[in-house]
């Protein structure tokens, strides 16, 4: 029998040699970086956390075993009806389920594949402007990536006494010259800017316009452009960008 000749003795074992029998190959991401990992702890903190156990009622198993089923033949369904969102939850609840099933880690980490490349654009951002409207609407839950080329020249020059100059507040939180952005969905108290550099991949939290910047207290006096393309699932711009 299968489970004596590989000495099989877990529920999640079992479960996935039900489902799944004929599914070969590595287990992929489930989707693009929340944007930068530099602010995560350090050696240790970055391993996923433990997948609770499987139950070991044989019933409740059985139960388990056939949400999987009719979970993933709804999201079939709903990948033929062009519904990428549904099809995404019901693989994300099979997952908090099984974990290691590779059919539904495949199958969503194509679907985000596939909406982090649905749109895409390109444009130049100037170093000596302010907040630069990049005509991308983000939406929310959607994945977003941001890949940077070429370089600007950031200049600062103040007369200074021999006391030199307090750094303001306002300057401390990015590193000067880096590429900034910010989401503007209305709602003035949640545009809070973000560090985008040469390449940054996040799903939005919230939808918006996406507007980028060279970070720096008066932009006037600096120096040439980079050129940004943005990728990801767009929302449909009713304005005209600029405005």
């Amino acid at each position: 029998m299968l489970c004596s000749r590989f000495a099989c003795k877990t529920p999640a074992f079992l479960l996935i040699v039900l489902l799944s029998l004929s599914t070969v190959g590595p287990i992929l991401a489930q989707g693009p970086n929340r944007g930068d990992r530099s602010e995560r702890a350090k050696d240790g903190d970055d391993k996923p956390p433990k997948p609770k156990p499987l139950p070991t009622d044989q019933r409740l198993l059985a139960l388990h075993r056939d949400f999987v089923i009719k979970a993933e033949k709804l999201a079939a369904d709903y990948e033929r009806q062009k519904d990428p969102a549904k099809a995404r939850a019901c693989y994300e609840e099979i997952l908090k389920l099984v974990p290691d099933y590779p059919k539904a880690r495949q199958a969503l980490a194509q679907l985000i594949e596939r909406e982090a490349t649905a749109d895409r654009k390109v444009l130049d951002i100037h170093s000596n402007r302010d907040w630069q409207d990049t005509g991308v609407i983000v939406v929310e839950g959607k994945p977003v990536r941001i890949v940077t080329e070429g370089s600007w020249t950031f200049n600062m020059s103040h007369k200074l006494s021999p006391t030199g100059m307090t750094i303001p507040k306002e300057l401390r939180d990015f590193n000067l010259g880096s590429l900034i952005g910010v989401i503007n969905g209305g709602n003035p108290k949640e545009v809070k800017p973000f560090f985008v550099g040469e390449r940054l991949e996040f799903i939005a939290e919230r939808s918006g316009r996406l507007m980028l910047r060279m970070y720096d207290s008066d932009v006037s006096d600096n120096v040439g452009k980079i050129s940004v393309e943005i990728t990801g699932t767009f929302g449909k711009d009713t304005k005209t960008a600029g405005q």
